[in-house]
């Protein structure tokens, strides 16, 4: 029987990622994927189904390994494309390898760890002898560039290896496991490329610890030399400052498979920053004057539910490091526990549950540091406005919302993770959309911010611009969700198609500046947006496009097809493309035309659509979203005055109804079967 608690978080798990019907042991699968994968990278999936579909590669041609993930500096990558771009990028890279193999019952089966291993060990070989699925070759892939002289000469070190094997088993079995793992260690070491692989098999005990470490509910008890309590503070239950060892703080940053715990600077305004000249100065105090440490360094703050002493021991409750992320990691990676021990490092220690101090906390120690404006980007006025702006008129399309601090919707188990939208999609989604830059659409939210300094989320800049870009991107994900656009172009090409969606559908590129302008232009595909059949065929209809524009590139262009998505002369192509269908698309017409309303209901969000005869065979549709000034109550075979709006399927819809006294013509009504 499974752990209640492990079984409470499973059952969570899949309402919020909308599994709740596949087969159980498939499920379990992605709960351990998801649940391991987020303790190394915490924001790995934030609104983001592409990378949860790479990382569960369990299924026909998995070598036995269900969980594969390939980090570069601590970041999961999902693409050969992004790989190369991050190795070109970075002067230094930190290879490592995650491999994750889990099953849904009780005992440890020697066999099946065997066979999970061969899988892992023929992933890592120079020449991969088994059959395997088109996933796990683009992963490959990846490797084999990682491992190449194109990228060789950039390792700090060879690359690590990490393997989880995870049952619900409540014991170990030591002896055969511990002898497993040395023969698989020994196979792997003779490879001459990686260093000694780390193996965790995960009993139910520490697959519960893992989870409770991802959701920062833990607490830990340390040691320390002196303690002074500060000054009260209205919302401040209790503060003091700590002097201990770093040995003591180490304590309190390993989770329990050995990473650093990443949930730990949530709310810190940057990660960690690696080799930079400060922190190979903060090494260098470590391993030269370890006593020297307490002088040269500012230390940490840390911000916690409740803490409580005990002789010369204080224990602390699940605890945000607010400030000190690089001082943390420095010290966590540093192997030269001896020295650590001789370390002493301050502690300012605050226990709160009012989030407004610990943003203040968050802001003016960090000010003090050297951090880079764009650390602080979400916490601008324009942002809380953002969010709260979308928040609220999302209720009115598919209900997303934007996390604007990490895992602030985390206590709510009725929103699904697809449904958490972030700074990094918003910016990428509108830089590809709204700015026609989808070649480099796909940089991070701090590139992206840096090369659109003072042009983006400036308070003048109307909001309906940035939820457009939002819904937009989170439809599309819903449709690649579904399977009802193929996965082709999941990975490269969302951005490509979210600029010709609002190309074709919103005409040539507005100006973000002028705030009439950019409403005017989202109306209508705000109003795409809000019919579920009317946006599939809209984004299907975009992929049409991008097909079609893509097979020239290649056959009558003779270029590259794996030059496509980071390449601006592709996207004047796709531009011209644009242009050449909407000169052939119908114009909305002008002229008024007149009838009877035929059929009135009311849509799954209680607005009013129906039919009006002109009196031919062919009624006329309408919705309420279309026609916003006019009041439906009680019009049923009411005159109107309309006008007939075409779109690219040659569908007519009805717009801007009004209601007239008299039909200034003879009208016919021709009854629908419905209403006979």
């Amino acid at each position: 029987m499974i752990d209640p608690i492990i079984d409470a978080k499973f059952s969570k798990f899949r309402e919020k990622m909308g599994i709740k019907n596949i087969q159980d042991g498939i499920a379990f699968e992605q709960f351990v994927n998801y649940s391991i994968l987020i303790g190394h990278q915490s924001s790995a999936f934030n609104g983001d189904n592409e990378l949860f579909e790479k990382v569960n590669i369990g299924g026909r041609g998995d070598m036995g390994i269900d969980g594969l993930a390939i980090k570069i500096n601590g970041i999961i990558v999902r693409s050969i494309e992004e790989t190369k771009s991050l190795v070109n990028k970075l002067p230094k890279i930190e290879i490592e390898f995650i491999f994750i193999q889990s099953k849904y019952k009780q005992e440890f089966t020697k066999g099946e760890f065997i066979n999970f291993s061969s899988g892992v060990r023929d992933f890592l070989s120079e020449n991969s002898k088994m059959p395997h699925s088109g996933e796990i070759q683009e992963l490959m892939d990846i490797k084999e560039y990682l491992i190449s002289e194109d990228a060789v000469y950039k390792w700090t070190d060879n690359p690590s290896v990490r393997m989880y094997y995870v049952t619900m088993a409540k014991e170990h079995d030591s002896k055969t496991q511990s002898a497993l793992a040395e023969m698989f260690k020994e196979d792997i070491l003779r490879l001459n490329t990686y260093k000694e692989p780390i193996i965790f098999f995960v009993n139910r005990k520490e697959l519960k610890s893992i989870l409770d470490s991802n959701d920062n509910i833990f607490k830990e008890t340390i040691n320390f030399i002196y303690s002074m309590p500060l000054t009260e503070v209205q919302d401040v239950a209790n503060s003091c400052v700590l002097l201990c060892y770093a040995t003591e703080l180490k304590k309190l940053l390993k989770s329990p498979d050995g990473l650093i715990r990443k949930s730990l600077f949530d709310d810190n305004v940057r990660d960690f920053q690696g080799r930079t000249s400060i922190n190979l100065d903060i090494d260098s105090t470590i391993t030269n004057e370890p006593e020297k440490f307490v002088l040269l360094n500012n230390g940490i703050t840390i911000v916690c539910d409740e803490f409580v002493y005990s002789n010369m021991q204080i224990t602390i409750k699940n605890p945000q490091i607010v400030n000190g992320c690089q001082t943390s990691h420095v010290i966590f990676n540093s192997t030269k526990e001896k020295l650590l021990s001789k370390a002493p490092v301050i502690i300012k220690l605050i226990s709160t549950e009012n989030s407004d101090i610990t943003n203040q906390i968050v802001k003016g120690t960090n000010n003090q540091n050297i951090v880079p404006r764009e650390a602080f980007e979400t916490t601008k006025p324009f942002h809380q406005d953002l969010e709260e702006f979308i928040n609220a008129l999302s209720l009115n399309y598919s209900k997303f919302y934007y996390e604007r601090r990490s895992k602030q919707y985390d206590h709510n188990p009725t929103i699904m993770y697809y449904q958490k939208i972030d700074l990094r999609i918003i910016i990428q989604a509108f830089v590809g959309m709204f700015l026609n830059s989808p070649h480099i659409a796909h940089k991070s939210e701090l590139e992206l911010l840096s090369i659109y300094a003072n042009q983006l989320f400036l308070e003048h800049q109307s909001k309906y611009s940035y939820f457009t870009a939002a819904l937009s991107y989170y439809e599309l994900e819903t449709l690649f969700r579904e399977g009802i656009i193929e996965k082709k172009y999941l990975s490269p090409f969302k951005m490509q198609i979210l600029m010709i969606f609002r190309e074709l559908n919103g005409g040539g590129k507005p100006d973000i500046n002028d705030e009439q302008m950019i409403e005017d232009h989202c109306k209508p595909l705000l109003n795409f947006l809000k019919n579920k059949e009317v946006r599939k065929n809209k984004f299907l209809q975009a992929c049409d496009l991008f097909d079609e524009t893509r097979n020239y590139w290649i056959s009558v262009l003779n270029k590259n097809q794996y030059s496509i998505k980071d390449n601006e002369k592709f996207t004047e192509l796709l531009l011209e493309k644009i242009g050449s269908k909407q000169e052939l698309a119908p114009r909305k017409e002008d002229k008024f035309h007149f009838g009877k309303i035929v059929h009135i209901g009311k849509d799954k969000n209680g607005l009013y659509y129906g039919y009006i005869s002109d009196g031919t065979n062919e009624d006329i549709f309408f919705h309420a979203k279309r026609s916003i000034d006019f009041n439906f109550e009680g019009k049923l075979f009411a005159n109107v005055s309309y006008k007939i709006e075409g779109n690219p399927r040659g569908e007519a819809v009805a717009v801007e109804l009004k209601q007239v006294p008299v039909s200034p013509k003879k009208v016919v009504i021709v009854k629908r079967k419905s209403d006979a």
